[in-house]
This record gives C-alpha cells, sequence and structure tokens, in this order.
C-alpha cells in the first residue's frame, strides 16, 4: 500500500495539495497577518515546501517532521536551491522542542496534529509553547468534529472522496481517502475537535487563543460556516507566571 505521507507516496501528496503552487498562497495569506519576528518553526514540514517558501522570503527557518524520507526530501529542495534552512526528524508527539528555539512564529498545517492521539495533545501544546519567544504566535489547523457528522464528502478541488466515521465518546475519526486521479485509497485514524475543545487546550497550555477560521488569512472572524471540514487555529503565547 502507497502512504501519501512517506516516500514516492510523497508524490501523490504533493500532486494532489500543492502542484498548483497552494504552498506559496498559504504562505501569502499567513503574512497578511502575521507581522512579528523571523525565526519560524514548521512543525510537521513534510517535504519543506511551506518552510522553504518562508525561507525564500528571509524568514530563520527550521522544518521538522516524523518521516525521515520527508524530512530528507526537504533537505534535499533546499540544497539543490541553495536557501539556508534546516531540516530535523523529530516527533511532536514524544520530543522536545524547546532546545530548537526559541522561535517568533510556530506553525502545523496540513491537520498534522489530528493525527496526534487526543490524550497526549496537552503535552504537545505545552511542548509548543515551551519553545516560542514572549508573546511568539502559533498558527495549526485541526479536523472539526461538526454536528451532523458529515460521514461522505466530496472535495471537488482536490479530488478526493472521503468516507468517515466519528467515535464520539473519543472524537476518533476513521476515514478513507479516495484520491481519484491517482485511484488510490489512504486511510487514515485522526481525531477531531470541537472550536471550544481545541481553545480550551491551548489556554491550558499557556496560549491566548485569538483566533479560528476557516481561511489562513482569518478574513472571516470567529464566524466559520455551519459544519467545516477543519479549521485553523491562532494563538499567542503567554508569558510564564
Amino acid at each position: 500500500m502507497v502512504d501519501i505521507y512517506r516516500g514516492k507516496g510523497l508524490d501523490v501528496y504533493e500532486s494532489v495539495h500543492y502542484s498548483r503552487n497552494e504552498h506559496v498562497e498559504e504562505v501569502d495569506e499567513i503574512l497578511s497577518w502575521y507581522g512579528g519576528g523571523r525565526r519560524v518553526l514548521d512543525a510537521g514540514c513534510s517535504g519543506g515546501l511551506h518552510a522553504l517558501e518562508f525561507a525564500r522570503r528571509g524568514y530563520d527557518v527550521t522544518g521538522v517532521d516524523i518521516e525521515p524520507s520527508a524530512v530528507a526530501r526537504a533537505a534535499r529542495r533546499a540544497a539543490g536551491s541553495g536557501i539556508a534552512a534546516r531540516f530535523l526528524v523529530l516527533d511532536l508527539a514524544k520530543d522536545a522542542l524547546a532546545p530548537l528555539g526559541p522561535f517568533d512564529l510556530a506553525y502545523s498545517l496540513g491537520n498534522v496534529l489530528s493525527h496526534i492521539p487526543k490524550g497526549l495533545m496537552p503535552d504537545v501544546l505545552r511542548r509548543v509553547k515551551a519553545c516560542l519567544a514572549p508573546g511568539g504566535r502559533f498558527l495549526f489547523d485541526l479536523l472539526a468534529s461538526g454536528r451532523p457528522f458529515r460521514e461522505h464528502i466530496w472535495d471537488a478541488y482536490y479530488r478526493i472522496q472521503w468516507k468517515r466515521s466519528l467515535d464520539e465518546a473519543s472524537g476518533l475519526v476513521r476515514m478513507d481517502g479516495y484520491f481519484l486521479d491517482f485511484e488510490l485509497v489512504q486511510p487514515f485514524e485522526v481525531w477531531a475537535y470541537s472550536p471550544d475543545e481545541a481553545n480550551g487546550l491551548l489556554a491550558g497550555a499557556g496560549f491566548s487563543p485569538d483566533g479560528v477560521d476557516e481561511c489562513l488569512d482569518f478574513r472571516n472572524g470567529a464566524a466559520p460556516s455551519a459544519n467545516p471540514f477543519c479549521l485553523n487555529f491562532r494563538a499567542r503565547a503567554e508569558e510564564s507566571q
């Protein structure tokens, strides 16, 4: 079975999600509101597309990912294009981030944190907070546990058919993604969150939540659609007392 997060499976992942320079557009959207310092962490960098785009714009970027083949791809891209960025193999669910920082901005895109078991999220958020400079920003996305839970979703832009089921007690979502252009089925076990649940976890980890939106530029404020597929969250790291 092809795994879209490693090895040659990354070709499928990037072709589906980023072949139209979506990563450039997403960095543009982030920079429409972010105006802070230059030290940036990409937590779950995959092949490094977003990280390298930040680096091209003069940011001091570190990318980390649990998958060695993805980190190797990111490092090859950096070397091949002469861009200064560092990429490391690291497990967000286990490893400390503070020794890599401090960072002014940390972000985690592609529903990376939804792949981490929900019971581990408080510790993960505390590790992210510990690697940020005072007042640093954290941006991430999560799958949304909207009601009624949509079991079948057709994503026309990415041409993916999703078939999903939700365990109400745990928030665990089992889903299959049918990547039609590649005749590929990818199974996932991920966790979904409500906005209140995610913001509560942020507050408990020492963050001040300051945005929930379906768009990375947060142009819609706090008014996402009634039943979104995923949501972006933004928070500021409060100074330790």
